[in-house]
């Protein structure tokens, strides 16, 4: 057996601990099933028109296996997603810390080895509690008539998400430095993919909600959960999830949302692998190398290509966003274009995030480039390689900026072929400023991550790009008509507040913006634009200059 995970159970499953964590779990688990399933085998009350009276039915133990079904899988997924993913992350971090992963990683043990050996030593008590709820899962399962087939997809995809956030914690473990926080960061991780994503998947972006177990549970789960009574119907909101999550629109076909889920689950699990295995090489290491990072972006792009291609091909949707749509077949196009703003929107957003992510990952630090100085000194290299850490970002922000645009004009070449929009612009105008838009808006995001260390880069990008949307908030409620230009001016310091001027721009006849506004819309558009290619120049510049002094300083002390 591997002997961290050895380790690991003895640690966490020492006598006083069985008992403990047994009794814990036994008693929180039977009172929980047991409420549910009394509550849903009893028999419920139906109108008889006919006596004009209520009967109550029989009861049901069917019904009740079902009822209590959903509330035993809440209660596994706390003990093994919530309580495992904060020890398996606190854990890391404290033997971070304390200088034990140091010793491990002198040992002669693979470094997947030793991931594996973390992922599931660690959560040993937390395993170990989840044992005492299989007895109630059987009887829920049998008495209940719940196809075995469903369950079992079920607990597949629990179980590789179950690996997914363990490993999720253990990757936060290796770079947040503080035990507490480690724990409490891959928890809120945890509960923002239950809370955030599911959003995101009603705006159309459906991919990231298969980084959970819902699509599965909704898709093959809760249509056999419903009473064994016909005239008992599913209620509005179910009917809509389980048709929501039924299949997986993807291009032109769809893909069965278990086998979605793996796709999905398996790359991030890949990228998180990586991530680990390079830390536990090197803990001075990026997360990723540029050669992962532009790898992870590409199939990101990719996956938000898929999943909105109806969208913008047939002006088709799932969630909100659909049913919104379909609901205004006939109604006035601005609502149609208002849509189309606020999914474009939505991608560029995504896309903004992830290359900001990114830049701060891979992009290199001072000491960073020192070290590729020396490198390059002590094995007489005619210059970094493109694809170490130490070399300088801007060829990569470029890169990823090209994947982007070129996702981006497709899209946009969709709707403009589709006769679903009736857009009338033509591609150039579409797409030309929101591309130079995220060029130049990653050409400075590189400048200033090279110039400045963590704190001095998020504050600028924190000071660039919310403090103006605060004062906007500001001036909106107290001097809206007064200060409109300069609130404009000011949403188009930040990258997605210019493009979004810019559809607005564009659509401005559709959409029934105020001819009085849109010269304010044009001057904020162009004020936008301006500001970015100078704190691009300026910030390149400035880099360059940096960049001379430290290897004159290197040729001086050499």
């Amino acid at each position: 057996m591997n002997a961290l995970i050895l380790r690991g159970m003895r640690e966490n499953l020492r006598p006083k601990h069985l008992i403990a964590a047994g009794l814990f779990s036994l008693i929180v688990c039977s009172t929980a099933y047991m409420t549910s399933y009394l509550e849903g085998a009893k028999g419920k009350y139906a109108y008889d028109e006919q006596t004009q009276e209520w009967s109550r039915g029989e009861d049901s133990p069917i019904n009740g296996a079902r009822n209590a079904f959903t509330f035993l899988v809440i209660l596994q997924g706390f003990y093994l997603m919530f309580l495992g993913t904060g020890r398996v992350a606190s854990i890391t971090a404290e033997e971070r810390e304390s200088g034990l992963l140091d010793y491990q990683r002198m040992t002669p043990m693979n470094p997947f080895s030793k991931i594996v050996g973390y992922i599931f030593g660690l959560p040993a008590r937390e395993y170990y509690m989840f044992i005492f709820t299989i007895p109630f899962l059987l009887h829920c399962v049998v008495v209940g008539k719940i196809p075995w087939d469903n369950v079992f997809q079920l607990y597949a995809v629990f179980f590789c998400s179950v690996i997914l956030y363990h490993l999720t914690a253990h990757a936060v473990g290796l770079i947040v430095p503080k035990p507490r926080a480690a724990s409490w960061v891959s928890r809120i991780v945890v509960l923002g993919l239950y809370v955030v994503l599911p959003g995101l998947g009603q705006a159309g972006v459906t991919f990231l909600s298969f980084l959970t177990i819902l699509p599965t549970y909704f898709g093959k789960i809760l249509p056999v959960l419903h009473p064994v009574e016909k005239e008992m119907k599913m209620g509005h909101y179910e009917q809509l999830a389980v048709d929501f999550w039924q299949d997986v629109p993807f291009f032109d076909f769809t893909i069965s949302p278990t086998a979605f889920t793996f796709l999905m689950q398996g790359l991030l699990i890949f990228t998180l692998l990586v991530t680990a295995y390079r830390k536990w090489r090197n803990q001075a290491l990026p997360a990723f190398s540029k050669f992962s990072g532009i790898l992870l972006f590409f199939v990101l792009q990719f996956l938000l290509l898929g999943s909105l291609w109806t969208f913008f091909a047939n002006g088709e949707a799932s969630g909100l966003i659909g049913e919104a749509i379909s609901s205004s077949e006939n109604a006035p196009l601005y609502q149609k274009i208002t849509f189309f703003i606020l999914v474009e929107s939505i991608f560029l957003g995504l896309s903004i995030l992830a290359l900001l992510a990114l830049i701060n990952i891979c992009c290199p630090n001072r000491h960073l480039f020192i070290k590729g100085i020396q490198r390059v000194r002590k094995f007489s290299l005619r210059r970094t390689p493109l694809l170490a850490d130490e070399c300088s970002g801007l060829w990569f922000v470029v890169l990823l900026s090209g994947i982007t645009i070129a996702v981006f004009t497709c899209l946009t070449s969709l709707a403009l072929g589709s006769n679903s929009w009736e857009l009338s612009s033509s591609l150039s105008s579409l797409v030309i400023i929101p591309c130079l838009c995220i060029l130049i808006t990653t050409i400075y995001l590189q400048g200033a991550r090279e110039t400045w260390f963590n704190l001095g880069f998020w504050g600028f990008v924190g000071l660039l790009w919310i403090t103006p949307l605060l004062i906007c908030l500001v001036l909106a409620v107290g001097w809206q008509e007064e200060y409109l230009s300069i609130i404009y001016k000011l949403i188009s310091i930040n990258p997605l507040g210019l493009i979004t001027i810019q559809m607005y721009i564009e659509f401005a006849d559709l959409i029934e913006i105020p001819l009085e506004r849109r010269g304010s819309l044009a001057e904020a558009k162009w004020f936008g634009l301006l500001l970015s290619s100078l704190l691009a120049v300026s910030l390149q510049a400035r880099l360059l200059a940096i960049r001379k002094q430290i290897l004159s300083n290197q040729i001086t002390s050499s």
